[in-house]
């Protein structure tokens, strides 16, 4: 996808509803019209579109009121249609920045659940859907486009509002299993994962950087590293899994502190347990850094929102679920 700083997603006007047409081809666009401008004058029904400058490139058209309450709660749940990208812009990521936009500016004016019909041969729409979130099937359901057309089943799909920090950090020293809860975590929330030290192996050092003096060489690849998260949460991210070093628990507080952040540090019982654990592999432990750890732990000052996670003897299974059951019990601390 280009740069979506070029991209805005804001509600249709309704004096501009004939513009849809660029991306539908509707029968009677005088009656779609009357139709869609009384919905929206009464609140019952808003739409949502994508536009790249001057260019229209998507829509989402949401229901805020329904007489199947399946489908729409006022204040509660919102029903989810004609979501549409314009033909030869698919397969860019169009359309996954327009849904994650639209969920996102719902849920900041408190809707929790969110339903969209699907049909059963509609598999890349069934993929998406479930990329977000739309996993529960609460109800099977006929649909008609028109009168002359043939009626079809679908199934009307929920999703429930996720816990939603900005980011999610998990920090350790072995490597291995940092990476293995990251992925999992990342999976249970349906969102994305960065890695720190995976950021510029295939690079090197960032271009331009390389004469800077008084700032080493780490703390260049941590700043770029955070400028990233940033970015990535202006693009409509939550919920990101981003593992990292235990040198940078301390750093995440001042950085992120304009952000909803939550931070698991995945300790053992004694060090010596890492050494089992990665004695088979190609990794090798950084003395140094262990070194200027134990200096920084002396000196570490209470974090909100950090919490110790002893892994001894537990499966990645079992520290994935104790790390989902303490977000769940902070839940009432972000609202």
């Amino acid at each position: 996808m280009d740069d979506k700083e070029n991209f805005t997603v804001r509600r249709l006007k309704i004096s501009e509803l004939p513009v849809l047409t660029k991306l539908f081809h509707y029968k009677d666009i005088n009656k779609m019209i009357l139709e869609t401008m009384a919905s929206m004058e009464q609140g019952i029904e808003d739409i949502f579109v994508l536009y790249q400058e001057k260019e229209l490139l998507g829509e989402i058209h949401v229901n805020y009121c329904s007489t199947d309450e399946q489908e729409a709660v006022p204040g509660k749940r919102v029903y989810l249609y004609a979501y549409r990208v314009k033909k030869g812009c698919q397969n860019r990521g169009i359309g996954s920045f327009l849904m994650r936009q639209v969920l996102d500016q719902l849920e900041n004016r408190g809707y929790t659940e969110f339903t969209i019909g699907v049909e059963d041969n509609n598999e890349i729409a069934k993929h998406i859907y479930k990329k977000f979130g739309f996993q529960e099937i609460i109800a099977r359901k006929q649909g008609q486009d028109d009168e002359e057309s043939e009626p079809y089943q679908y199934n009307l799909l929920l999703r429930r509002k996720s816990l939603c920090y900005d980011f999610i950090f998990i920090a350790g020293r072995d490597e291995k299993l940092k990476s293995e809860i990251c992925q999992k975590l990342c999976e249970n929330y349906h969102t994305k994962y960065w890695e720190q030290n995976q950021m510029f192996q295939e690079g090197g050092r960032p271009n331009g950087m390389e004469n800077i003096i008084g700032i080493s060489e780490e703390e260049i690849r941590w700043q770029c590293f955070a400028a990233a998260l940033r970015y990535h949460y202006k693009l409509g991210f939550r919920n990101t899994i981003v593992g990292i070093e235990e040198l940078q628990i301390n750093d995440v507080p001042e950085i992120f502190q304009e952000y909803r952040c939550i931070i698991f540090w995945l300790i053992y019982d004694n060090d010596q347990q890492i050494d089992k654990r990665i004695e088979n592999t190609e990794e090798s432990m950084d003395f140094k850094n262990i070194e200027i750890m134990s200096e920084k732990e002396e000196k570490q000052f209470w974090i909100k929102n950090m919490y110790k996670v002893n892994t001894t003897g537990k499966i990645p299974e079992q520290i994935c679920s104790e790390i989902i059951q303490q977000v769940d019990l902070l839940k009432t601390s972000l609202h």
